[in-house]
């Protein structure tokens, strides 16, 4: 729906009397319409005639109406503050994203953006290319969680520093890092590696000229600490090493890999519902939120590199979407308390990242 709407609040010409107004400037009793000397402030002479009281802008929104019923909707659930309306010149729609921005503001956004570069859109039409029938209804709406780019870690330092003190940690660290993260959104590492070499060979397979085609080698790449068979320790093992080791740096990588665990088991994962999935039955996969290698530049990147040229041939299905219903409190609130559990868990990785990063030279 479109609606035009006045960008500052002043009284129309014609519209009620005021001190000094004559019959002229009132609406014609027949037509009902504003004279033409009152649309047109009257000037002497050669001089420019006044525009006192005409708006100075006018504005042409969008589905105002369900701004407007969802930011009352916010308003109720704590998510948005009153003083936000005046702040954005009480416009809805702009009041729903102030909100919102400021709502990631304070739930760790400046420390996830550090690490990791993620979009977070509110929209009411998962479908790329809006061709399919809304079968939703006006009043429901997605919070969606999106990379604009991958973020980047580089695992050997920390993994060769973890064996270092315990041959499992390096494997336990890995599977708690990547699965905590996983949990929320897509991480890429050597095992997405290893899948898409084993694609590439079935196709060149069928190909007469295959065999002249060098794969990376992924497998050289993986570091002898996770070739072992191996099972990951338990958590409550990690805590027990953590009372044993005077090396602040393993502590902090310990410390930061509990912490991220915890808050990725705070929430289950929501699903999205029958008609979500039906809207992104032809979308390609959500694109990876982060890339983890061993070494800079190594088979896994070079892998990453190659397969990322095709993962936006299609639109990619959202790494996180969270249904809500627009006029219903308790279908917002347990949005944005799934959204703040992604946000912990997002902040704890940054955080958990940064320490990473600081082992590499």
């Amino acid at each position: 729906m479109l609606r035009l709407e006045a960008g500052m609040c002043h009284h129309l010409p014609g519209v009620g009397r005021r001190p000094g107004a004559t019959a002229e400037c009132l609406p014609h009793p027949a037509a009902r319409v504003a004279t033409a000397n009152c649309l047109m402030a009257t000037g002497s002479g050669s001089s420019i005639p006044r525009l006192d009281g005409i708006p100075t802008e006018y504005r042409f929104l969008g589905g105002i109406e369900v701004a407007a019923r969802l930011g009352m909707t916010l308003l109720s659930t704590g998510v948005a503050h009153r003083r936000q309306w005046d702040q954005v010149g009480r416009d809805p729609s702009r009041f729903v994203e102030h909100a919102l921005r400021e709502w990631v503001r304070t739930h760790g956004g400046p420390e996830i953006e550090k690490e990791l570069f993620l979009h977070l859109g509110l929209v009411s039409d998962l479908d790329p290319c809006g061709q399919g029938e809304r079968q939703g209804g006006e009043d429901e709406m997605y919070l969606v969680l999106e990379p604009e780019s991958a973020g980047y870690v580089v695992l050997g330092p920390t993994l060769r520093l973890l064996e270092s003190f315990h041959p499992r940690l390096p494997l336990t660290f890995v599977d708690l890092f990547t699965r905590s993260l996983n949990r929320w959104v897509r991480v890429y590492d050597y095992r997405d590696a290893l899948d898409r070499v084993e694609q590439l060979r079935e196709w060149y397979e069928s190909d007469p000229e295959g065999e002249t085609v060098e794969l990376p080698d992924v497998a050289a790449a993986i570091p002898h600490c996770l070739r072992k068979k191996w099972n990951p320790l338990k958590e409550r093992f990690i805590e027990k090493l953590l009372g044993t080791t005077h090396d602040r740096k393993v502590r902090a990588l310990l410390e930061e890999l509990l912490q991220l665990s915890a808050a990725s088991l705070a929430a289950k994962r929501p699903g999205m519902g029958e008609f979500a999935e039906a809207q992104l039955i032809d979308a390609n996969p959500p694109v990876p939120a982060l890339v983890a290698v061993f070494e800079r530049h190594d088979a896994v990147e070079g892998c990453f590199d190659e397969e990322s040229q095709g993962m936006l041939e299609c639109p990619p299905e959202p790494n996180v979407i969270l249904p809500f219903r627009v006029a219903d409190a308790d279908s917002v609130g347990e949005a944005f308390r799934l959204l703040g559990v992604i946000c912990g868990t997002l902040r704890q990785g940054a955080r958990l990242m940064t320490t990473m990063m600081d082992l590499v030279e």
